[in-house]
């Protein structure tokens, strides 16, 4: 089977290319700063392009262990946000159903990251726990 995983140095541009994106919305978010259409697709095509290479590069180590990881988050993420999709839409009307719209461009990807990094830390956790 074809590996599509983008090399292991991409992850780090990935995360200060995500970095530079969330910093970048956060501003538009806090400054409400509405004058240029430029800067909000600053920030979301960052997010995107930042989190897709962080989550889709290869691990230093990346075994079967790994890509069961990897699988087992991407499917735990997507249950989480399409979940989360549902409540919104049953709680959330009007123009402010717009706004859970926006931000789940962004979740899946959040979520992912969020529950592959914890499985991974924690996976190292217990292989060093087995080598003491």
């Amino acid at each position: 089977m074809k590996n599509l995983l983008f090399p292991h140095s991409f992850q780090k541009v990935g995360w200060a290319v995500f970095a530079i994106g969330v910093l970048t919305g956060a501003y538009i978010l806090l400054v409400q700063y509405d004058s240029s259409y430029t800067l909000n697709n600053v920030a979301i095509i960052s997010i995107c392009v930042g989190a897709l290479l962080a989550t889709c590069s290869r691990e230093k180590v990346e075994d079967e262990m790994t890509q069961q990881l990897r699988l087992n988050s991407l499917l735990t993420a997507l249950y989480i946000n399409y979940l989360t999709l549902i409540v919104c839409s049953l709680l959330v009307y009007d123009l402010e159903f717009l706004h859970v719209m926006m931000y789940n461009m962004f979740t899946i990807l959040l979520i992912f990251m969020v529950v592959f990094r914890y499985k991974i830390w924690r996976a190292k956790k217990v292989v060093a726990e087995y080598e003491e």
